[in-house]
């Protein structure tokens, strides 16, 4: 199962919005059983939740320092308190979007103090107590959709980062429809989108431009940060700006703000174009532009401005551009389950089109466990390893059955994939470059679909859709814990440098998760949708931005601390 950057909703969403205290998933099990798998914690329970049981009905236990372990751990979603683990190597976890793995970190969701200054159109810099000036060579980043084309506000020194020197109101606060397809769901004309001001209907994408089958979300302009809730600007559709003008984080809003000689920046979304939110640079920064990075964007990470070196979840890669196969008409990819529920013929249609677009996905991740098996030899990687990736190959292939086959049972007719194109299909051999992409699509990624997949499983009423879930969300934490044991082994006897680039991956990946985490919060709840075994993107905002604080990131600094010892 792949983890998705930037995807709105998939089936219609409805306004009322959904309490943090309604989630079910309990972590402090997923977090035991990850430990136990990198041989950093037993995992024993806690007083509180000393008459917990495993899935298999035992206590959840295991000796210290076993490595690989991956089952009879972890109990199931909603069953345990949610109380700490004993003997965790990094204590308690902190509150989201405050810290990261590399120590201290900015609350980039942060709010800021306003400057009274006018949003108006005109070309106001701020004082001289703070910000850094461009030089000769910077250039005004324009508004999108107008003509003749109007400053943004932000500007971009030679070389540099785009950050915002002035404050400009956005000349279309309703972005242009974009909705071509909406055949699976969401909205169609700008009119079905009332919740807000500046209301218009977007076609749906996902790794920064690839279209999601048939669906479209609404998007909320504004027009000035006067527009947007405490801790966040207006910023225009832009080259370079983003798709359309929206509202997003604002941990800065003007260069003057920020401490003398800095500047306001627009960190870049890894998975989308454009960025989601603005920091302060600062002296700690390793990039001070794309142009100092061999492998842009330069974003800010959470606690400085870095080389990203990104990849998004685990899609299978051709020449860049994340590859799912079409979809064919075909009975011999349906998995064998039971029938689901008869629901209403719209719901159907939508659920359809649904796991037919996760069933591209996992089939698309057959291919992308293949290629990591190559990459495992490649580095001489151990063969436990190789043979958790060959099993996660084999899992995957299930996934997509059972995927398509409720896609095929709504549908009332037999859907599967067609011929992927594999030609051309590379990826990175180099130990280094390899780490950076683990982190990033297993540590983060394969997780945070776990967690999705088990609190799905919990949800569905239909006992059809939740055994499918409950097996895919079983072998994603597998798979999750293939990921962390290969960078363990990676980091096993890994220099001072290999040590820090991990951590900075680490901590890049951590702060894009909660920028996306941030959006999705903001997006329309459709909580009906739960008992179908879909989450929606408030709920899943809820998902990520637990999982982070209370999994990903105390094994990631368990992890690298005990790399560092």
């Amino acid at each position: 199962m792949q983890y998705r950057a930037r995807q709105g909703p998939l089936l219609d969403p409805a306004p009322p919005r959904v309490s943090l205290h309604s989630m079910r998933l309990t972590f402090d099990p997923i977090r035991c059983s990850l430990l136990a798998a990198l041989g950093l914690l037993a995992c024993s329970p806690t007083e509180k939740g000393s008459g917990e049981e495993s899935e298999t009905g035992t206590p959840a236990t295991t000796g210290a320092g076993t490595t690989g372990v991956t089952t009879g751990v972890t109990t199931g979603p909603g069953s345990a308190s949610e109380t700490g683990a004993t003997g965790s190597a990094t204590g308690s976890a902190t509150d989201p979007g405050t810290s990261s793995v590399t120590g201290t970190a900015t609350d980039t969701q942060g709010e800021t103090g306003t400057t009274g200054a006018s949003e108006t159109g005109s070309t106001e810099t701020g004082d001289e107590t703070g910000g850094a000036a461009c030089d000769t060579n910077s250039e005004p980043a324009m508004q999108g959709f107008t003509d003749p084309p109007v400053p943004s506000g932000f500007e971009r020194c030679e070389g540099g980062i785009l950050h915002r020197a002035e404050l400009r109101t956005c000349e279309t606060p309703t972005t242009p429809n974009s909705c071509m397809d909406n055949s699976s769901g969401g909205c169609l004309v700008d009119a079905d989108c009332k919740e807000k001001p500046f209301g218009s209907c977007q076609q749906d994408m996902i790794f920064g431009g690839v279209l999601i089958g048939g669906t479209c979300s609404c998007n909320y302009g504004c027009e000035t940060d006067a527009d947007c809730g405490e801790g966040e600007l207006c910023r225009c559709a832009g080259d370079g700006l983003g798709l359309y003008t929206q509202c997003i984080a604002a941990g800065c809003k003007l260069d003057s703000e920020c401490p003398a000689g800095e500047l306001c920046g627009l960190s870049p979304d890894i998975c989308a174009p454009g960025g989601f939110l603005t920091a302060c640079t600062t002296p700690a920064d390793v990039c001070d532009g794309d142009g100092s990075c061999a492998n842009p964007p330069c974003s800010f990470d959470g606690a400085k401005w870095d080389c990203a070196n990104a990849a998004c979840g685990r899609p299978f890669l051709v020449d860049a551009q994340a590859l799912t196969a079409p979809t064919a008409p075909r009975d011999d990819w349906r998995g064998l389950l039971a029938v689901p529920r008869p629901v209403a013929p719209e719901l159907a249609a939508r659920l359809a089109a649904y796991w037919t677009e996760i069933g591209r996905l996992e089939h698309a991740s057959v291919a992308a466990f293949a290629q990591f098996v190559l990459q495992l030899l490649a580095v001489g990687a151990p063969p436990e390893l190789v043979l958790g990736a060959q099993q996660a190959m084999a899992d995957e292939v299930e996934h997509a059955r059972l995927a398509f086959g409720l896609a095929s049972l709504y549908l009332g007719t037999g859907v599967g994939p067609g011929a992927l194109m594999t030609t051309g299909a590379g990826a990175a051999t180099d130990l280094p470059a390899l780490v950076d992409a683990v982190i990033r699509e297993a540590c983060l990624g394969e997780t945070l679909a776990a967690f999705e997949a088990r609190e799905a499983a919990e949800r569905a009423e239909d006992p059809a859709v939740q055994a499918a879930l409950r097996k895919i969300a079983g072998d994603e934490q597998r798979h999750a814990e293939l990921g962390w044991r290969f960078v363990q082994w990676a980091l096993s006897g890994a220099d001072a440098t290999a040590q820090a680039r991990a951590r900075a991956t680490f901590a890049a990946a951590l702060a894009e998760a909660r920028q996306g985490a941030a959006r999705d919060a903001a997006e329309a709840a459709a909580p009906e949708l739960h008992a179908h075994g879909v989450i929606d993107a408030p709920l899943r905002a809820q998902i990520w931005t637990r999982g982070l604080a209370e999994v990903i990131e105390p094994c990631a600094a368990a992890l690298l601390e005990r790399r560092a010892a």
